[in-house]
């Protein structure tokens, strides 16, 4: 398998907007590869409902911008910080997968009377860092994802965004 080097930039904050019916970002990531022309972008909002929207969006040379959105509840929202903590912690230990990759959690979210489906799992590596793999699809065809990789340093920024979000009560 072979492996793209990115060339990462600091993660930018924004502060929430206040106009009704938008999304609030709060935490962005944006990778991008050397002389590629392809990048990735991680997009942390502050959702109406009380929760936090993940988009994860990307871009191969002249092709079509291609995002992926996923809602998470209050409850997902604390489940997903405290999983990533224990494992930043080393209290949890996953046992790799096939690929290399361990799932810390996973959600799953679907439509009954359409038969789509999203898919957000936590992935890690042995250095610390983790991939968010968000897939979507309908039943019974191939699904559609993005995978958008984190260093140990992004994911602990990522993990204290999500814990604040929880406690100011989002």
């Amino acid at each position: 398998m072979k492996q793209q080097r990115q060339q990462q930039t600091r993660p930018q904050q924004t502060r929430p907007q206040a106009s009704q019916g938008q999304e609030k970002p709060v935490l962005e990531f944006f990778h991008a590869t050397n002389g590629g022309g392809k990048f990735k972008k991680l997009v942390l909002s502050v959702s109406q409902r009380g929760g936090v929207i993940i988009r994860l969006s990307e871009k191969e040379g002249d092709g079509a911008l291609k995002s992926i959105v996923f809602s998470l509840n209050r409850t997902e929202l604390i489940t997903l910080s405290k999983e990533i903590e224990l494992f930043l912690m080393g209290v949890v230990k996953p046992t790799p997968k096939e690929g290399g990759r361990a799932s810390v959690v996973e959600f799953f979210h679907f439509n009954e009377a359409s038969g789509q489906y999203k898919k957000l799992a936590v992935e890690v590596f042995q250095d610390g860092g983790l991939a968010l793999v968000l897939k979507q699809g309908e039943k019974g065809k191939p699904a559609d994802g993005i995978v958008f990789a984190l260093s140990r340093g992004e994911t602990i920024h990522l993990q204290e965004e999500l814990k604040l979000l929880f406690y100011k009560g989002v």
